[in-house]
């Protein structure tokens, strides 16, 4: 589009035109604050970019070439390496547009890649640039886009982190402004006015600046009344405390979700509360563990035996981690800045924390082995800090072959009470006859007992609910309930469920609760120099989970809701370089054809010595002459068949694996192909880092190609390999995924 009348409406257009796109900036200037968007200025210059083809009036077929040639630099530039005048990076570009295509028409919308949001995006921003010249400068009725304006900058000043305090005042001059222009245009053309020269319109519209400069500058300055209002956010939250339930775990009502100290009776449903209780910084999403309880009265939670606190100025609790010597540890680092911890006075901390530690003087701590509270003692009082801690924690990876070997039948130990076999005398039996149905099928050992009561849920057409969950009464159990009755509930109602069961078989078993891993921060000012590695911890993620006793392992964690995956390391005793080098006795597979090729040029050579007549037609020629030329053209041609088969030897080996994938997806195609990925990207430079588990390695791996497909593949190489779980009818999928990051690990 053109902007029309040049002669009579050039700049009163022009004038329009430039306001509005100051408009569209305020949209997209806070998504750096409320989304996880990285790099707004980006799409400011792409904003700018498309405005400016528009008002330069270039012929109608050249202004779109011109604005996608911009949308596919500003992809290059944002995440390919290639330079924009490599064809490389463009076979990327279309993969990536094919799985997320994919993926739209089966709405799976979390698979859909960055590459693909930020085109849908950059194309809407392009549109917008049409749509704003039609509402602005065609039909001069901007109102709406304005208002529309309005209301979006103050819902996000009121509903998320933004200040939009001096956005109001920019939207407002940039409004009052257009709104002159269009009326005073719109006024021109309706009475057939001649429009006045340059100098004159100046005279009409500098008063009306003027004025609207002065009322802004005089309304942002002037003191003001305090709110008359309360606070939206704070004004709901405060009604689902208040108004909905009673807010202290009591189970009345609905209650306000969060840590909270009582649990002796659970039930009922809550409402959520985005509330940040602190920011932590880990490699990768990890419980938070606060405390345990042992006691279950049918129908909640609470302690037998409070236990004796050991408290220590250097915050140095060998003990939180007492695993045995089965147990690999990896060493890692994690801080902690609380934010609004509400009734939380504990802190939170990592399976495997040995110290805690913070750089407030005099502050000393405690830990508590019986119920698994950790603390901080300010001034003889126990109190968080608000500087916020530091801890050091060997995670553990827990070995499935040792925990197998774990008899079901519990021995009784000064390590390990009787209270954690403790169920109510009045426990419905069909609660211990299902739980026994559960494991009819499953080897008789701890771990796999544990695992299918895990498991059983899932299976089971269980429901995840946070509303509508019933309150067991007075003559009912909290467990019976939800087992038989609702199938519905949330994590207090799976965890507690699966540990009573796990005690009705004589497996020692706790209720722990906590907190989950949290979202990843990518706009936070907490730990500015932590990237990526910095997670925001709210209310909604107060959670509950279960822990049962392995002797010469120690407590683990196992996570039974519906919708949640266990956050702890396991294994199966092996650690990564095993895996790799688990047939290293075997042909390398990505060395194979190399190898093949080698054996091939032995053969040769073993030939030509094996036969005189070869020799002589080959090398001499029939006048009895060397034949220099003949011995160069093979000697020539062998190197180069060499020289090619070992700079594709990656690619040979992955269309053999493939095939060999496709045809027969065992246990062993499926291992040895996971293997071949690992090679793969070692060989691409995504290497191991020192104590990183497999999830964590694929989760980096995903972030540098942009997508999530290592993730996938890893959880179906664990579902296989660890939980030994039947893959048959998820090989395609499997497949599907390896062939796809293979492609994308070798087109780079």
């Amino acid at each position: 589009m053109r902007l029309k009348d040049m002669s009579t409406s050039k700049w009163t257009g022009i004038a329009l035109y430039i306001g509005s796109m100051l408009l569209l900036m305020e949209w997209v200037l806070p998504l750096g604050q409320v989304t996880d968007t990285g790099g707004t200025h980006l799409f400011i210059i792409y904003i700018v970019f498309c405005f400016v083809i528009s008002l330069i009036q270039l012929p109608m077929w050249v202004a779109p070439v011109l604005k996608l040639t911009g949308l596919m630099f500003l992809l290059n530039y944002i995440f390919y390496e290639p330079s924009f005048f490599s064809l490389a990076w463009l076979g990327e570009l279309l993969v990536d547009l094919q799985t997320s295509s994919q993926a739209l028409l089966g709405q799976s919308w979390i698979e859909l890649t960055p590459v693909f949001r930020t085109v849908l995006f950059l194309i809407l921003l392009w549109m917008m640039s049409y749509l704003l010249y039609y509402w602005f400068v065609v039909v001069k009725r901007p109102f709406s886009f304005v208002l529309l304006t309005f209301v979006y900058v103050t819902a996000l000043d009121t509903f998320t982190l933004y200040d939009g305090y001096v956005a109001i005042v920019r939207v407002f001059v940039i409004s009052v402004l257009i709104l002159i222009l269009a009326n005073m245009n719109r006024i021109v053309d309706q009475e057939d006015i001649k429009v006045p020269s340059g100098r004159k319109m100046a005279k009409w519209i500098a008063p009306m600046a003027v004025v609207v400069f002065i009322s802004a500058a005089v309304g942002f300055a002037a003191p003001k009344f305090e709110p008359q209002w309360p606070d939206p956010v704070s004004f709901i939250q405060a009604a689902g405390q208040n108004g909905f339930g009673s807010g202290d775990g009591s189970g009345a009502g609905v209650n306000r979700v969060g840590y909270g100290e009582h649990d002796d009776r659970l039930g009922g449903g809550f409402i959520m509360d985005d509330t940040t209780v602190f920011f932590a910084t880990a490699t990768s999403p990890r419980y938070w563990k606060v405390e345990t309880k042992d006691q279950y009265t049918g129908h909640g939670w609470v302690r037998s035996d409070e236990g004796t606190p050991t408290t220590n100025e250097s915050g140095h609790f060998p003990h939180i981690s007492d695993y045995g010597e089965s147990v690999e540890r990896n060493e890692t680092e994690a801080e902690l800045q609380f934010i609004d911890p509400g009734h939380l006075n504990k802190i939170p901390y990592l399976y495997g924390t040995e110290t805690v530690g913070t750089t407030v003087d005099g502050a000393s701590f405690y830990y508590n082995h019986t119920t698994g509270e950790l603390a901080s003692i300010i001034n003889e009082e126990q109190n968080l800090v608000d500087e916020g801690y530091y801890l050091e924690a060997g995670r553990p990876d827990f070995p499935r072959n040792a925990m197998r070997e774990v008899p079901v039948e519990h021995e009784e130990s000064d390590e390990m009470p009787e209270r954690y076999l403790q169920l109510p005398d009045d426990l419905p039996e069909r609660v211990s006859n299902l739980a026994e149905e559960i494991v009819s099928d499953v080897d008789e050992n701890r771990y796999d007992y544990a695992r299918a009561i895990e498991s059983y849920f899932e299976d089971s057409g269980f429901e995840y609910a946070t509303s509508d969950v019933s309150i067991p009464g007075d003559d009912e159990d909290y467990v019976d309930q939800f087992l038989f009755d609702t199938q519905r509930g949330y994590c207090d109602n799976y965890s507690t469920s699966m540990v009573v069961m796990l005690r009705s078989l004589d497996i020692p078993a706790r209720w722990a609760k906590g907190f989950t891993g949290g979202e990843r921060a990518f706009q936070q000012d907490v730990f500015p120099g932590e990237g990526s590695n910095v997670f925001e911890v709210q209310n909604n993620n107060a959670h509950s989970w279960v822990e049962v006793y392995f002797p010469e392992v120690g407590w683990v964690p196992f996570e039974p809701t519906i919708g949640f995956e266990n956050q702890a390391n396991f294994s199966t005793g092996e650690s990564i370089d095993d895996i790799l080098d688990e047939d290293r006795n075997e042909d390398d597979p990505l060395e194979a054809p190399e190898n093949e090729d080698q054996s091939d040029m032995d053969d040769l050579l073993d030939e030509g010595n094996e036969s005189e007549e070869d020799e002589t037609v080959g090398a001499i020629g029939q006048d009895g002459n060397f034949n220099w030329l003949h011995l160069l053209a093979i000697t020539i041609g062998t190197l180069l068949t060499i020289w090619l088969t070992y700079m594709y030897r990656s690619r040979i080996t992955a269309s053999w694996k493939e095939q060999k994938l496709k045809r027969k997806p065992s246990a062993k195609t499926i291992t040895k192909s996971y293997q071949f990925i690992l090679k793969l990207l070692e060989r691409e430079g995504y290497q191991f880092q020192s104590g990183e588990t497999l999830r964590e390695y694929a989760y980096n791996v995903d972030r540098m190609l942009g997508d999530r497909q290592m993730t996938e593949l890893t959880q179906y190489y664990e579902r296989f390999v660890y939980r030994e779980e039947d893959l048959n009818q998820e090989s395609d999928q499997f497949y599907q995924t390896w062939r796809k990051l293979t492609k994308q690990i070798l087109s780079k």
